[in-house]
């Protein structure tokens, strides 16, 4: 068949689509895939915002609780420095009381000693010189070590070195 030959449709037999759409609505249908496609992407753009806000803030809370850790950690930190410090103050303290305790026991024993050198000086005086033993047991009185002497012997049997001093005495006054 000819083209020419083909049965020509008349103008009024055209598909109804064509002759129902205004024209003013050809530009309607890409419009709509475009108002679809929109609210999709600002939707994915809020959910996208809302993620990384809540990344945000969970960065933040994250970081105020590692800072409040850290503070907590120094805190103990200090306390037990602070009671190191205590108990190293508290040995201290006790090597300190003991040390005292052995300087007085030590400054006895030296006046006891002293009172001793006095005690034997006054019985080698009173074998030679009443006077000057007299001399040497006012002299003793004087320091004050009478108290020193001791009051028990260190020999068994023998008068204590307090007892001796006050037979002296009383043979000298």
């Amino acid at each position: 068949m000819n083209p020419e030959e083909a049965p020509k449709t008349p103008p009024e037999e055209t598909p109804p689509q064509s002759v129902e759409s205004p024209p003013a609505h050809s530009p309607a249908p890409p419009d709509k895939p475009k108002s679809k496609s929109r609210p999709v992407k600002v939707y994915l753009t809020v959910l996208f915002c809302v993620a990384l806000l809540l990344l945000l803030i969970s960065f933040v809370m994250q970081q105020r609780n590692h800072l409040a850790l850290q503070d907590r950690n120094d805190s103990i930190s200090n306390t037990q420095e602070i009671a190191d410090l205590q108990l190293e103050n508290q040995r201290l303290q006790y090597e300190l009381e003991d040390k005292q305790a052995l300087e007085e026991q030590v400054q006895a024993q030296q006046k006891q000693v002293e009172a001793l050198e006095w005690l034997r000086q006054i019985e080698a005086a009173t074998r030679t010189s009443y006077t000057r033993a007299r001399e040497l047991v006012e002299a003793f009185e004087e320091t004050g070590l009478e108290s020193s002497l001791p009051t028990e012997s260190v020999v068994e049997g023998a008068d204590s070195p307090a007892d001796t001093y006050r037979s002296i005495y009383a043979m000298l006054f």
